[in-house]
């Protein structure tokens, strides 16, 4: 297939994470508390929320502070919540820059303003980058600012309108099967990031490099 249109999910698809971190955090800062706090945030919709839009970062950290019984400081939710990370390595950028030779490139992700900003800070600090979205993507699209997430079809209709794309043409990246089967129900192509595949080996798969 002669794709022209490539759309990446951010975590585990560029950028390596360890996912169950942050529920380890969150149980070891709640103590005995945990269960009855997460039955209380997912009650409350409060990740969905937060994940588009419809809670301010301010709002956000105090739900999680104050959500057991003994409440826990905003600077350890904050470093709970963005213990997810690992690292981006050096040779995606550089993969990026190539594949921005023949394709678009997008970026999609459910992510959140802590994150966001996480991310901008680890760009600097780490590769010395101050522009990331501007220089290895054609649009970036995230979840909290555009107030749309996946799985959710709406999400997939707002990127191709908004880059006038057509599904046919485009090839989708993620780390989680239901995304990957919503994007597919549109009509775009779109494969699964196994873990113990590297994305490279996957690309290498699918496009002309």
């Amino acid at each position: 297939m002669a794709y022209k249109h490539l759309i990446f999910d951010f975590g585990n698809v560029l950028f390596d994470l360890d996912l169950p971190r942050i529920e380890q955090e969150l149980r070891r800062l709640s103590g005995p508390d945990f269960e009855a706090a997460r039955e209380k945030l997912q009650r409350d919709r409060v990740f969905e929320l937060y994940e588009t839009g419809g809670l301010s970062t301010a709002e956000f950290v105090d739900a999680l502070r104050f959500a057991g019984p003994v409440p826990i400081s905003a600077a350890d939710i904050t470093a709970a919540w963005n213990s997810i990370f690992i690292e981006m390595p050096r040779r995606r950028f550089e993969l990026l820059l190539q594949l921005r030779q023949r394709y678009q490139v997008f970026l999609l992700s459910n992510i959140n303003e802590l994150h966001e900003r996480w991310i901008a800070d680890y760009m600097q600090r780490e590769h010395g980058i101050h522009d990331f979205e501007h220089r290895y993507f054609d649009a970036v699209y995230y979840s909290h600012l555009i107030r749309l997430r996946k799985p959710d079809r709406e999400i997939y209709e707002y990127v191709l309108a908004d880059a006038e794309i057509l599904p046919e043409e485009s090839l989708f990246i993620d780390d989680l099967e239901v995304n990957v089967e919503a994007a597919r129900k549109l009509g775009i192509h779109a494969e699964l990031k196994q873990a113990e595949e590297p994305l490279e080996m996957l690309l290498s798969r699918l496009l002309v490099l």
